[in-house]
């Protein structure tokens, strides 16, 4: 059992490693505004992502079935003290736990900045779209603390 969940680590840690991998180059794409790259990233990002929930789970369901095996790990205890049962695997499972936590913080970390990013460009397009189309905010605030905005008309639909 301990095999096979470091096995599922190893496995979890290569898919993370490969989503750490396309958040920098989704990153890129963000700044560079290249959408077509960032499709791409997406869909393959919405790929792994299905990859690692089915791995995940296999984790969890092997985690109950070692809990089972073992009447000494109690649910108080942490990962990393369980590994203490699995013998002459015990330091390779810590550090494979290691270095997947770590994949993980930073995988959270580069899509919380480019989430950031991408709402800065959102803004940007609504606020070009805002100017094509004629959208102004008026310098002052209107009923209930709401900006007053104004449209005018920018096309011509007599022509």
């Amino acid at each position: 059992m301990w095999q096979e969940l470091l096995k599922i680590l190893s496995k979890l840690s290569s898919d993370y490693g490969v989503v750490a991998a396309l958040g920098k180059e989704k990153h890129r794409a963000l700044v560079g505004v290249d959408m077509k790259t960032l499709d791409r990233l997406i869909k393959r990002e919405a790929d792994l992502a299905s990859s690692i929930q089915k791995t995940e789970s296999a984790r969890q369901e092997l985690c109950l079935k070692i809990i089972k095996a073992y009447p000494s790990i109690t649910p108080e205890m942490k990962m990393q003290e369980a590994y203490q049962l699995a013998g002459p695997l015990a330091g390779e499972l810590k550090s494979a736990h290691e270095a997947l936590t770590k994949l993980v913080e930073d995988v959270k970390s580069q899509a919380e900045i480019n989430n950031i990013l991408a709402m800065g460009a959102l803004g940007a397009v609504n606020q070009r779209l805002g100017q094509i189309g004629g959208v102004s905010v008026d310098p002052v605030y209107g009923r209930g603390g709401r900006e007053n905005v104004s449209h005018r008309q920018n096309f011509e639909y007599d022509a």
